[in-house]
This record gives C-alpha cells, structure tokens and sequence, in this order.
C-alpha cells in the first residue's frame, strides 16, 4: 500500500503527520523533498533510513530566512549575510555547527504549499530529494507515493523540471560552490561578495592592515580551491593619506607575523562619496568615527590603537586589535569532507596571531 496522497488544500494535515514523527514529501522550488523533523543534531534516523542508511547530514528546509536563522542560533557576521543573501535565491548554504564546525546545510524553500506546509510544523525540519538513493528526483506525486518508507506525499502537482539549486559551504572569508545550479557563479558573487572600506587618519597602520590581511586571506583560499567566492571586495583609506608614504618598518614587522605583506601597500586619500557607495565602512578607531559615519551611516567603528611614533610593542598591540575585530567579520569554517581538516589547518598555521598554536 502506497502513502497517504494529501490535496494541497490539505496542509494542515501534512503538519499534523509530520509532528507526529511522520515523514511527509512536499513540494520545494525544485523537486518534492521528503520531511522529517529533526532531532537534536539536525538529523533524523527515520529520514536516514528511508535513504538506504544514509550516513551524510540532511539540509534544514525552513519556510523563511527568519526561521532558518532562528531554528540555527547564533551567526557570525559573514554567515548571517550568507543565510540572508543567498538562502531566498535558491541557494542551500551550508554552515558550520557545533564545536568541530560539521556542516549544516540551509535551505529556504519559496514555493507557496511547501513554505505554507514548513511553516506548520513549528519546528526545525530537515529533508532529502523524494528518490531512491542513487536515482534521479521524482516529480510526480502518483510515482512519489509508492516509495518505501513514505507516509504520505502532499500533492502539488507534477512539478516543472528546473535547474537543482546551488549548493555553497562557508569559509572564513568566502564560500565554496559544491554545486552551481539554478544560480550561477557570476550571479552568486553579485549577490554575496560585498564592497567593504577600512578607514584610519594616514592609512599606513591599522587600515592598511585590515586591508590586506583580509585581501592575503582570501588570495589564499582563491589559490586552493577553483570555485571560492570572496566574501569582501576591498579597500582602505585614510583622512590624511599621502601616496607617497609607506607604512613604518615596525608595522610591516607586525603584519609580516600575521602572514602579510606591507611592503606594496600605497595608502590613499578618503573620499567620502566612495565610502558612501561601499556595502559596509569601518572606522578604524574614534579619531575619524565622525567622518566615516557622516559618509556611511550604518559604518561600524572598531577600537583600534594608533600605533604612529609608539613603540614596536605597540605595532604587534594593533595587529593583534585588527585580528580581535576581524573575528566578528569573518565566519566558521564548515567542515564536510576529510580534506577541510587539513586545509583549515593550513590556514591557522599562516593566519594564527603570533604566540598561538595552530
């Protein structure tokens, strides 16, 4: 005997069995995918055995941005933006959970009953493609029906055929497409990269600093992996630049602890009009936090030393500052496959402040 065919006029009906521990196929913006709620860890072992044992996570399907972010918790800077960014575009972002960062993957599911029917369940879900492991999706409900396992199948119709949706993992910095379907490379670096500008008085220290080790970060994993997406497009300015200058040896000495270069650094002049088309301008301390606000309203002030005619000590002191605000910019490395260990070890060998341990 084949699932339960539910009209689409019966959503309340579809939550109701899917609370009751019930897995339940709907419809998503591609394909029917099968529901399950999900436990504590985001899975599901009646989901798991449906798909043969499967042993890989399930993606969170949520009905909008605001439960994905609420049924995943807390979320750094450059995550919050991926999940708000990309997730209603039919983009599954994979993010990192718990303390060894497994990858979690996100998806917001846009079509009217499948959002209508995730909105039921009043509770995180997670879900698979309705198929036999290992064989194409199904989109017509009738065949859908007669998988092994299912409950029931809440009938939209038989669904067009469409591109799969793109599949990216978070990096540090970035994101890494695992799969370039219904957006393309192209269209996803328009809708994530973002134009950031770092601002300081000589644009020598502290921004400069900022610039380019968040530039060295992303040349480094644009070295390693050929569909990395940046999350930054960069610049840094400062109210009294001068082209001419070049940052003291001291602070070249710093960066070059941290994995940068300062050397070819050529600071340049703040523009305020500039500044005011950047998607996000930091101050990088009070003493110019009024001009870069008066240019940027929603600019973020960072609390960093001036460094210009201290000590040496005080150059490391405004690296190590810089590095303490980046952390709130940068995300969490999800970790999906062996290979991920080893090249986010790579990275804290390079990038690890001086004095810590990769």
């Amino acid at each position: 005997m084949g699932a339960k065919i539910l009209g689409a006029d019966q959503v309340d009906e579809a939550a109701r069995l899917l609370r009751a521990g019930k897995l339940v196929a709907f419809p998503t913006d591609t394909v029917y995918g099968v529901a399950a709620l999900a436990d504590a860890g985001f899975h599901s072992a009646n989901l798991a055995a449906f798909k043969g044992g499967r042993p890989e996570p399930f993606a969170l399907h949520a009905p909008d941005v605001e439960s994905a972010l609420r049924f995943v918790g807390d979320l750094h800077e450059l995550e919050r933006h991926a999940v708000t960014g990309l997730c209603p575009r039919g983009v599954t972002v994979i993010v990192a959970q718990g303390p060894q960062q497994k990858g979690l993957g996100l998806r917001v599911v846009r079509h009217d009953v499948g959002s209508e029917f995730l909105s039921g369940a009043g509770a995180a879900v997670v879900a698979t493609s309705a198929n036999v492991h290992g064989q194409p999706p199904l989109r017509d409900p009738g065949k859908i029906a007669e998988l092994p396992g299912l409950d029931a199948v809440l009938d939209a119709g038989e669904l067009p055929e469409r591109p799969a949706s793109t599949v990216v993992r978070l990096l540090r910095c970035g994101v890494e497409i695992l799969r370039e379907g219904a957006v393309s490379r192209d269209k996803l670096g328009r809708l994530f990269t973002r134009s950031v500008e770092f601002v300081c008085l000589g644009n020598l220290n502290r921004s400069a600093f900022a610039h380019r080790l968040l530039e060295a970060m992303q040349a480094w994993y644009a070295d390693r992996l050929t569909a990395f997406v940046p999350g930054y497009s960069l610049a840094s300015s400062g109210l009294i630049a001068r082209p001419t200058a070049r940052s003291p040896r001291p602070m070249q000495a710093a960066a070059a602890a941290n994995g940068v270069d300062l050397k070819a650094h050529r600071p340049t002049r703040f523009v305020a009009s500039r500044v005011a088309n950047a998607d996000l301008a930091i101050s990088m301390g009070a003493d110019v936090a009024d001009e870069v606000r008066a240019a940027s309203a929603p600019a973020q002030c960072w609390s960093v030393l001036d460094p210009m005619g201290g000590s040496e000590r005080g150059y490391f002191e405004t690296a190590a500052q810089v590095r303490a605000h980046m952390e709130t910019l940068l995300a969490r490395t999800a970790r999906i496959r062996e290979s991920d260990d080893a090249l986010e070890a790579g990275f804290e060998k390079l990038f690890s402040r001086p004095g810590e341990t990769a």
